[in-house]
């Protein structure tokens, strides 16, 4: 819906906004429980409150609605075929974001790091995951899409080879860290600007839901994947997975084939 109603020249940086939001409000959550505490009912009635807010723009948002009454050409199973880019890039963003959300301050603890350290791993990781997503949208709505999305790729892979090597100088690894999360989440950024650009109406809305399917794939499969691999190779495992994840999706970005969508047959 965001994507077909914003404006084509502004659509990078309303995405890019709208990923900031999103990557803040994950951070926000753990923050409110530390006002409100747990011992209660106070975070969910907070929670409901929360949630009754977002959901007032709706009622004002109907004349922007997308009307279609078309079928789409594909479906979510099927938008593997179709635009295997954009799956496998909403599947390698989410394997990686819940396989460092769920593991990285282990890593942290067993590579030597206080606790406090270990966790300012994450929160410099995602930091860069929320700050960073609007100048890369602003980007994609000046330059090539496919360009952008290949520097994220590029930063991605190369931040997934360093940031296991820094981590003697904490501010190092926390620079590090914030740009390679940064540029790792843009990927997805990036993707849903080029989802916008390929498809309208109703298989544009087909596609978003694909995202959605995609996305917990790679959510359910990556903190099993990272959690065996620091397992068999403690705990460097989960650095090495990282790396295969981010470097075949930017082989996979760097191939002009996979710009031009399949058709179903």
């Amino acid at each position: 819906w965001m994507i077909e109603i914003a404006p084509k020249p502004h659509r990078g940086r309303v995405m890019g906004l709208y990923n900031t939001t999103l990557a803040l409000s994950f951070a926000i959550g753990p923050l409110m429980l530390s006002y409100t505490g747990i011992s209660d009912l106070t975070p969910f009635v907070a929670g409901i409150v929360l949630m009754a807010l977002a959901g007032l723009p709706l009622f004002f948002a109907d004349r922007y609605r997308p009307s279609s009454v078309e079928e789409p050409s594909f479906g979510v199973l099927s938008f593997l075929k179709v635009a295997p880019l954009l799956a496998v890039a909403c599947f390698v963003v989410a394997f990686k974001d819940l396989a460092t959300t769920s593991l990285m301050p282990v890593y942290g603890l067993r590579v030597g790091l206080d606790e406090s350290a270990a966790t300012l791993m994450l929160f410099f990781g995602a930091l860069g995951g929320a700050l960073l997503q609007l100048p890369i949208g602003w980007a994609a709505d000046y330059f090539d899409a496919r360009k952008v999305l290949v520097t994220c790729a590029l930063v991605a892979f190369l931040g997934a080879l360093v940031w296991p090597l820094v981590v003697a100088s904490k501010i190092l690894l926390w620079i590090t860290l914030f740009l390679w999360w940064g540029f790792f989440a843009g990927v997805y950024t990036v993707t849903m600007i080029i989802a916008g650009q390929w498809f309208k109406g109703v298989e544009l809305a087909t596609a978003m839901a694909a995202f959605g399917v995609y996305w917990g794939f790679g959510a359910f499969v990556g903190p099993l994947v990272g959690g065996l691999s620091m397992d068999l190779w403690d705990p460097y495992g989960l650095a090495l997975v990282m790396v295969l994840v981010a470097g075949g999706f930017l082989m996979m970005s760097l191939r002009k084939a996979y710009y031009r969508l399949k058709p179903i047959t």
